[in-house]
């Protein structure tokens, strides 16, 4: 239940980081850059009094694939309506996660997520073919930082903030040599200090439910993000939400709360 109220938090952050990018209209490795940026002199204060031990490379690899994972994201809203990448993209990754954890209750967990996501997304086939696929790309990406992070966690016991600011400083270091128009990127600050702000809250407080439950557990509860999401959607970009996504949802959280509890 600790992970449970861990990842419900997490899940408000993630969403509304996610809806500001979404209204926001920006994208790319700039952007990304500049959201590391934005956090860079609080890494390297934690990065001063943090130990290292194996904290660096396993950092560095965590900072390659939620870059990934982030410019993918970036790509996917450019195309797809909010509701359906952000639903596919979440509900997706816990199913491809416990392929690879195995567990009865997990993939029983994650059967019901992925069949709620397929029964909100059902009415919507004409338009979002596009907004689908990168969203199961971004799933990919989750997934795949998920299952590496829950390791560095689990297996190599990494300081969690040292983890973190290690990341971050080698992202806005590496994106720092890919991005041209430096100048033109930081005149958009004021839309990347949210961001900047909820995207390490939402994913510490993750970090933190994968010390205390399985990264099953904590890939399947991740998919409440997509409740609070299509809500925002709902309120705030006016998406439509009918009878299957209400559905869709209730299976959905009933997937996690059959391995959370």
């Amino acid at each position: 239940m600790i992970a449970l109220g861990l990842l419900t938090a997490s899940a408000g952050c993630h969403a509304a980081w996610n809806l500001l990018l979404k209204r926001g209209g920006l994208g790319g490795p700039a952007f990304v850059w500049l959201c590391g940026l934005l956090t860079l002199p609080i890494s390297v204060v934690l990065l001063v009094r943090g130990s290292l031990t194996t904290v660096w490379w396993a950092g560095l690899v965590s900072m390659l694939l939620h870059t990934t994972y982030a410019v993918t994201l970036q790509k996917a809203y450019s195309f797809g309506e909010f509701s359906t990448v952000y639903s596919v993209s979440r509900g997706t990754a816990p199913a491809l996660v416990a392929v690879a954890t195995m567990g009865t209750r997990v993939f029983a967990g994650a059967a019901l997520v992925l069949v709620g996501v397929l029964l909100m997304e059902r009415p919507h086939s004409r338009r979002p073919a596009r907004g689908v696929v990168l969203g199961l790309a971004v799933a990919t990406c989750t997934a795949a930082y998920t299952l590496w992070d829950g390791f560095a966690v689990s297996s190599l016991h990494v300081d969690l903030l040292t983890y973190l600011a290690v990341a971050n400083v080698a992202q806005v270091v590496v994106l720092s040599a890919v991005v041209s128009d430096r100048r033109k990127a930081l005149q958009n600050w004021r839309q990347a200090l949210p961001i900047a702000v909820l995207m390490p809250a939402s994913y510490g407080l993750v970090l933190v439910a994968l010390s205390v439950a399985s990264v099953g557990t904590v890939a399947i509860g991740r998919s409440l993000n997509v409740v609070v999401g299509v809500l925002l959607g709902v309120v705030v970009l006016h998406e439509r939400l009918n009878r299957s996504r209400v559905i869709g949802l209730a299976t959905m959280v009933g997937g996690v709360l059959l391995v959370s509890v």
